[in-house]
């Protein structure tokens, strides 16, 4: 295979030998995998795919069950990357998406979606038809990435109608929301007027998760079809519903669809909502009339087709009506979980003999304080495990908020950074819409240990939830910080590096009077 050889060139071009270094035998990388320390683990498992063979991609499958993050990410990430369908079939066997232990499965199932050769897809109907929803998002989520890159096998015409029959009595059916959702954005890529005509009629299901992924399906019908329909979903009980059609129709940039949110951006009750259209406007239109919505429509009147705005990247602040801020960073929810990251760096004792945990400690307390009363928190610090204040968000009173500063303040928790299953117990709460995450860039713990990785699995799982992930970086690496810029991005949210000198500094700007 063309990666070995690849690989070894890399390792040339990087040292300027004349002839690739001598490498690991099999049998050694296979007493590697069994290392007590999970870094050599891990370097096993890509030296073992760099080999590229049958025997050593065996051993990479086995490393999917590896208890360690780093170990098993690396492996799930490594078999993604096959090429030759001959190994692609040990993906959908015993060893893969048919093993018995449940994170292997999803591991495989992911990788599935992936990989770049042919694969026979029919395998895949065990998961589909699986208890846990997580795994059978994930194959639905694999049927959807492999159709848009047409690799799924169509050997007839018979086949084609199968996958439609299937995918349409899953979006029919009664099992989990985001499952069903997953099915109707698979089938968008298989027969994307049979998703459409679906899409539309599930419209008003009781399913919020469903009615988000319908709401992205009629994105891709006509104008007119998108405007009706998005216009309509903007008085939508579910602020994830409504999220989904403000965006659809800021793509849209017409004269309609620019109406329907300046008259929405008068009823909005959701400040993280509110402040996506005032930044669309601002941009927009390079004005700023604030909530004044009789000179929003006076400027609206003027326009007369599409228009461009220069770019994607806002040009204005992000407009919020909570007043927060957190270390300089402007909170535009007033439904948010902060997550907290307690791992080692926190400890680090600073100028002045205070650790990072003491400054953060004064930053939240302020932050808190100035929450308007209407507003809803919670917090979740996090070490390997996550540590909730609360099971759900609560009304930002005065009690509240002096029993969750007193109660952060009182945490000695120490321990490697799980922010993956910190943020997955976040997204459990039906209420939250923005996630602030302070960290310092670089999981350490759990299942999870693969920043890129986190990323696609955790945008993909927010198809679903529309929850912005706002991130404050504090002393983390460049390249991580490129990584939560990403995820900011595509969630809606925004990222903020700074230096541990900022957590020192004022940062805080106290809200309106309770």
């Amino acid at each position: 295979m063309c990666l070995a050889v690849l690989a070894a060139a890399g390792i040339l071009a990087r040292s300027g030998a004349t002839q690739a270094p001598p490498t690991a035998s099999l049998d050694e990388l296979r007493q590697d995998l069994r290392a007590p320390r999970p870094e050599k683990r891990r370097s096993a498992v890509k030296k073992l795919a760099a080999l590229a063979t049958r025997e050593s991609f065996e051993l990479v499958l086995g490393a999917l069950d590896d208890p360690d993050g780093q170990v098993a990410d690396e492996a799930q990430l490594a078999v993604g990357r096959v090429s030759d369908s001959r190994l692609a079939a040990l993906l959908v066997g015993s060893a893969g998406i048919h093993a018995r232990d449940e994170w292997v499965q999803l591991r495989a199932c992911e990788a599935l979606g992936r990989i770049e050769c042919a694969f026979d897809a029919r395998r895949l109907s065990n998961c589909l038809s699986a208890r846990d929803p997580e795994l059978a998002r994930t194959a639905l989520w694999t049927i959807e990435r492999q159709a848009q890159a047409r690799r799924l096998t169509r050997d007839d015409d018979q086949a084609v109608e199968k996958w439609l029959d299937v995918l349409s009595a899953r979006v029919r059916g009664a099992g989990p929301a985001e499952v069903r959702g997953a099915a109707l954005l698979a089938l968008l890529r298989i027969d994307a007027l049979a998703a459409q005509a679906l899409a539309v009629a599930v419209l008003d299901d009781k399913a919020e998760g469903l009615r988000c992924a319908a709401l992205q399906v009629v994105a891709t019908q006509s104008e007119q079809e998108s405007l009706t329909h998005s216009t309509r979903a903007l008085s939508d009980a579910s602020f994830r519903v409504r999220s989904v059609a403000v965006d659809n129709l800021k793509r849209l940039k017409s004269r309609a669809s620019v109406t329907a949110l300046i008259e929405r951006l008068g009823v909005e009750p959701r400040a993280r909502l509110k402040g996506e259209i005032l930044v669309f406007l601002r941009d927009s239109s390079g004005q700023d009339h604030g909530l004044d919505l009789e000179a929003w429509r006076a400027w609206a009147d003027t326009l007369k087709g599409p228009w461009s705005t220069g770019g994607t990247e806002r040009s204005t602040p992000f407009g919020g009506d909570t007043h927060v801020k957190l270390a300089g960073f402007e909170l535009v929810s007033d439904r948010v979980t902060f997550l907290i990251d307690l791992s080692g760096s926190m400890w680090d004792t600073e100028e002045g003999g205070q650790t990072r945990k003491q400054l953060v400690d004064v930053k939240l307390r302020a932050c808190l304080e100035a929450l308007p009363a209407t507003a809803e928190f919670n917090l979740i610090p996090y070490t390997r495990v996550a540590i909730p204040w609360e099971k759900r968000l609560v009304r930002a009173s005065k009690d509240n908020v002096a029993r969750a500063a007193r109660w952060f303040e009182s945490r000695n928790d120490r321990g490697p950074g799980n922010v993956y299953d910190a943020i997955l117990l976040a997204l459990e709460d039906p209420e939250v819409d923005t996630l602030v995450i302070l960290t310092d860039g670089v999981p350490t713990g759990g299942r999870r240990w693969n920043l890129e990785l986190m990323v696609e699995l955790l945008v993909e799982r927010n198809r679903y939830l529309q929850v912005a992930f706002d991130s404050i970086l504090v002393d983390a690496p460049k390249g991580n910080r490129r990584v939560w810029a990403d995820l900011a991005e595509r969630t809606g949210g925004r990222s903020k590096a700074l230096e541990v000198s900022d957590l020192q500094g004022e940062g805080v700007a106290r809200g309106p009077p309770r």
